[in-house]
């Protein structure tokens, strides 16, 4: 069982560098946290019903197909902030971010938690719960961080968010 928990903690890590993008979102608030870490625990236990699923049902590796995912999703998070975004000040672009990366971190969560289920001798459902629980948690240390030191650009938080998404899939793929 303490694998299971370790292995959700793990994988759960890329949050830490969601919370300093959305830190660094001078509009982003608190309660923006909370509200994507309801929608991150509802798609992480969605996940884990699909996981079980899809195991009962199908023999197949997801790593590949989830590696590409996330590469793709961070080189977009990338993309539209250079593209559009930064161009797009003062249109709520801020708004848009926000909500844009709090849907890839809560769809990303949905994925870690289906690999988790497939990939883990153990299905239970502490797989969801830890995985949205670790998600909150770095995601709240790192946005209050970013909050506090008030010096973190919206431009770096949104490369490291990205970055981090693009290391996962290479993760994902080769691991």
């Amino acid at each position: 069982m303490w694998i299971v928990i370790a292995a959700c903690l793990l994988v759960s890590i890329d949050a830490l560098f969601i919370g300093i993008s959305f830190g660094a979102e001078k509009k982003c608030k608190f309660w923006h946290i909370v509200f994507i870490n309801i929608g991150l625990f509802v798609l992480c236990l969605l996940g884990y019903f699909l996981g079980v699923l899809i195991g009962d049902v199908i023999d197949i590796e997801l790593d590949i197909l989830i590696g590409v995912l996330f590469i793709t999703l961070g080189l977009w998070v990338i993309g539209y902030y250079l593209l559009f975004t930064r161009r797009a000040k003062g249109r709520g672009s801020e708004s848009k971010n926000i909500a844009l990366t709090g849907i890839f971190m809560s769809i990303e969560a949905m994925f870690i938690t289906i690999g988790l289920t497939l990939a883990l001798d153990i299905t239970t459902i502490i797989i969801p719960v830890v995985v949205a629980g670790a998600h909150f948690v770095y995601c709240t240390v790192t946005f209050l961080l970013a909050k506090y030191l008030r010096r973190t650009p919206q431009l770096v938080g949104v490369i490291i968010s990205g970055v981090a998404l693009i290391v996962y899939g290479i993760m994902a793929i080769l691991i």
